[in-house]
């Protein structure tokens, strides 16, 4: 369990969450609800989240939800990384399960996805195996909205300084073969999925990011819906960056080709609930600062890292400093 926020941090932290949420089936979200939550596949309470008891601990920040995000393997029967949840547990938590329970309220379903992975550099097997993935979600009567590709130019790229994870070692023509074969291969069965790619900056300089884009859409004729920022403010100090320059040419750029710009904010210091509201919000003021509200917002779970190690994640209750749902309640007015 994660050591809990003292009182007096309170005041001092709130976070965020932004965008303007172009009407997507299910149902049309209005204009203030521009955040998607994105709760950790391992964390403690995600199925509670949609179960009778749990259902009104985060009342208020489902109000407020344009859409929720499942990881992958979330959706999965079995999951070693996932800690207490598989889609059993989801589709058992609610009569109807806990993807038509989002659908009955109205909130969107997303997944985020491996289109090209360290494991498996393959686009096509990577689309079928999320075609599989997701049939539950269609089974109870639900559907998604979009997909988000969990940065495959990270994965598909020689690795720059160290990595734990290893990479495909492809060339930038080759990764972009395969993210384009991902999205044709999914939309053969989903055409009518939004999908969208996530990669980090600075890790990758805008220009860079801006020549993914290009090719993808150019040279292989796949349109993007949307780019989702990871602006991991660990990693800006260490790059020749412009931040404020780029953010703004960044949004011009996707603005003049119709991609709505979303913006991930985590707690990056996930040491402590103080450390990780405290990185969450910092994020979010500069961000907000520089480009004013994106299209949409994504709160994700504050683990140490990226590997999820450390405390664990926490959805719940909303009243909870440092919960997930606490963090979306708080951080609305940033970005307003």
């Amino acid at each position: 369990m994660k050591p809990q926020l003292p009182l007096f941090a309170v005041a001092a932290l709130v976070a965020v969450v932004a965008g303007c949420g172009r009407p997507t089936s299910p149902g049309v979200p209005p204009a203030d609800r521009f955040a998607i939550l994105a709760p950790a596949s391992a964390s403690t309470d995600l199925a509670t989240m949609f179960e009778p008891g749990g259902q009104p601990r985060w009342s208020q920040a489902r109000s407020r939800l344009r859409a929720f995000q499942f990881y992958q393997q979330s959706l999965r029967p079995t999951c070693l990384n996932c800690g207490p949840n598989n889609v059993g547990k989801l589709l058992n938590a609610v009569p109807g399960g806990a993807f038509r329970y989002l659908k009955d309220h109205d909130i969107q379903i997303g997944v985020e996805a491996g289109a090209v992975k360290e494991h498996t550099c393959d686009g096509r097997e990577n689309a079928r195996v999320l075609t599989q993935d997701v049939q539950p979600v269609y089974a109870t009567g639900a559907h998604l909205t979009f997909v988000a590709m969990d940065e495959p130019f990270t994965a598909a790229l020689p690795v720059r300084g160290v990595s734990p994870f290893g990479r495909c070692n492809l060339s930038i023509d080759d990764t972009i073969v395969q993210v384009a074969a991902f999205m044709r291969s999914f939309r053969a069965t989903y055409p009518d999925v939004r999908i969208g790619l996530i990669e980090p900056y600075p890790y990758f300089t805008v220009d860079e990011i801006l020549t993914f884009i290009r090719a993808l859409e150019d040279n292989e004729g796949v349109d993007i819906a949307f780019f989702r920022l990871d602006f991991d403010v660990r990693h800006r100090y260490n790059a020749d960056t412009n931040t404020k320059a780029d953010l703004k040419r960044l949004r011009d750029f996707l603005s003049g080709r119709q991609i709505e710009l979303e913006v991930i904010v985590t707690g990056y210091d996930g040491r402590t609930d103080a450390a990780a509201v405290a990185s969450a919000m910092a994020l979010a003021y500069e961000v907000s600062g520089v480009i004013g509200r994106p299209h949409s917002v994504v709160f994700q779970d504050w683990s140490s890292d990226k590997l999820g190690l450390g405390a664990s994640a926490r959805n719940l209750p909303e009243h909870q400093v440092g919960s997930l749902t606490w963090l979306l309640n708080n951080g609305l007015g940033v970005f307003r």
